[in-house]
């Protein structure tokens, strides 16, 4: 019993010692940190629902990119048990019409709706499920225009 245990030992060091196994060994990962701003928060909560809006305007091909928030709000509504607080943001993008190649600027509004009013949450539980992010309204550029005249 001891050979067949002492020759299996060496069968299995000389075959475990000639699989030719390669490793590389990656690089880490760069780490940077970058300083935002309250305003860069919300263009990233709210970048997919605009792009959902821009393109339902604007077609599939349509891009944007914002250029800044030009109006944040805080609503409260006190007509309903609990009262109810949310954000409402104007966002000014700046759409390029690949169809048309032409670039022109569009306003959109997007209600921000935490389940919280006034700072103190409604919930029992930390839950971001509760959050709500909607488009509530779509400028053209055209429109703008003639809302500020």
């Amino acid at each position: 019993m001891k050979k067949f245990t002492i020759l299996f030992l060496v069968f299995f060091l000389i075959g475990s010692g000639s699989m030719g196994v390669n490793a590389e060994t990656l690089k880490p990962a760069k780490k940077t940190k970058i300083n935002v701003t309250t305003e860069n928060i919300f263009v990233d909560l709210v970048t997919p629902y605009v792009t959902e809006a821009v393109k339902k305007e604007h077609g599939n091909k349509a891009t944007w990119k914002s250029e800044g928030v030009k109006h944040l709000s805080i609503n409260n509504d006190h007509t309903v048990d609990p009262p109810k607080s949310w954000y409402e943001v104007r966002l000014n993008i700046l759409v390029h019409d690949n169809e048309k190649n032409e670039n022109h600027s569009d306003t959109v509004i997007v209600k921000i709706d935490t389940n919280t009013y006034l700072g103190s949450s409604l919930q029992k539980d930390i839950n971001l499920e509760n959050v709500s992010i909607e488009v509530k309204q779509y400028i053209h550029g055209e429109q703008n225009e003639k809302q500020m005249n």
